[in-house]
């Protein structure tokens, strides 16, 4: 017997995008599912058209709310599943027909409660390329798994390309009214999990658009959200102790991204700038470090000006 699946994706202002990610949805090849779009109060025709298509497939659900955000789109649909388990899809990404089937199979077979697997990335008119590697999976413990994700080793704290046990999220939601709700949360998850099994199969699609929250200028709002999830995580460091060096790298990363694109009349530059001071040295000298991340932390030491030069010159070169 196979288990039912919960598929969560949330809709807003991509109308455009909406109905490649239903249909790739809709021809897994694992087919005991139920898919919960959720219309977060979008002004276009995302909710008609998740109306349409649960005319076509009793397995879709369609929720209806006021616009609250991405954590709580995804926490209403959380709070409604009834699947063993749960897989999260952005709607302006498509998975692969074996993107449910691979993710649960893999669990079974490593009797694991997270599955995670690889992505490609595109742009807006373009299609992914796959890239051609021997296939390899690999099973952590759930400390484990998150001290490579702090590294962003082999996979990211993305909620997408990952396949949860339900039961997780008991006493766990996306942080409403927040951005990047991810980064506070996917480790939570994964603290919870005895086991959690990865490969680098290809086969969740992520457009990368120009328009979207993260492709967007860096806002007020987008910065003063980086600073209360960052208050957030604080709160879990003494779950961390035996992976704090992972955790700073991931703050530190964080911050660079932050800060590297940050208006130089923002209030509360210097929040980022002292934490950043706070961790660096630790990360410059942790061997298992992102390079790019260790060479950020040596150039801080001549002042954020100069290693926003130094990235903005590289990105020009590519």
């Amino acid at each position: 017997m196979q288990p039912l699946i919960s598929i969560i994706v949330p809709c807003y202002k991509v109308e455009k995008y909406l109905p490649k990610c239903i249909d790739s949805i809709i021809k897994q090849t694992y087919t005991n599912l139920e898919i919960f779009l959720v219309d977060d109060g979008s002004p276009d025709n995302c909710g008609k058209i998740c109306d349409e298509y649960a005319q076509k497939d009793l397995r879709i659900k369609v929720i209806h709310k006021t616009n609250g955000g991405l954590s709580d789109a995804r926490n209403v649909a959380i709070d409604k599943m009834t699947g063993e388990y749960v897989v999260f899809v952005d709607s302006d990404d498509y998975i692969a027909p074996t993107h449910i089937e691979g993710l649960y199979s893999m669990i079974q077979r490593y009797q694991a409660e997270i599955g995670i697997n690889t992505f490609i990335t595109f742009h807006d008119g373009s299609a992914p390329l796959p890239h051609p590697k021997s296939p390899k999976e690999y099973v952590y413990t759930g400390l484990e798994a998150t001290e490579k994700m702090f590294y962003q080793e082999m996979f990211d704290n993305s909620a997408w390309g990952k396949m949860y046990k339900s039961s997780l999220f008991y006493n766990i939601r996306y942080p409403k009214g927040l951005l990047y709700e991810d980064l506070p949360t996917t480790y939570k998850l994964m603290l919870k999990a005895s086991k959690v099994a990865y490969n680098n199969n290809e086969t969740y699609y992520y457009l990368l658009r120009a328009d979207s929250i993260e492709g967007s200028k860096f806002t007020p709002e987008k910065l003063n959200s980086a600073l209360k999830l960052m208050e957030l995580m604080e709160q879990d460091v003494k779950y961390l102790q035996p992976i704090i060096k992972s955790y700073y790298c991931r703050i530190v990363s964080f911050i660079f991204h932050m800060v590297l694109q940050m208006p130089e009349q923002y209030e509360h530059k210097d929040l980022f700038y002292n934490k950043l001071k706070k961790y660096r040295r630790t990360v410059l000298l942790d061997k298992n470090a992102r390079k790019k991340t260790r060479i950020a932390c040596f150039f801080s030491y001549l002042g954020i000006n100069t290693v926003r030069y130094l990235f903005n010159y590289i990105n020009k070169r590519r």
